[in-house]
């Protein structure tokens, strides 16, 4: 028996089923090349380096890892 196709509604759009959202990774900003990186420990902030993950910077006064400030 061939697969049955869904019909697409009166004036709306069809959507294949879980295919939909933001993305493939959650959580993401995409907040692009430029910005800083701050400590939420001390408040410090430095430039954001294109390709270097501000999570994986380390503050250069207490050492705690920064993040990214929004």
């Amino acid at each position: 028996m061939p697969k049955r196709i869904p019909s697409i509604p009166p004036g709306g759009r069809f959507r294949a089923p879980g295919r939909g959202g933001r993305g493939r990774q959650p959580g993401g900003f995409g907040l692009g090349p430029g910005g800083e990186c701050w400590c939420p420990q001390c408040n410090i902030k430095v430039p954001h380096q294109r390709g270097v993950p501000c999570y994986k910077i380390k503050c250069s006064k207490c050492g705690s890892l920064m993040t990214r400030d929004r």
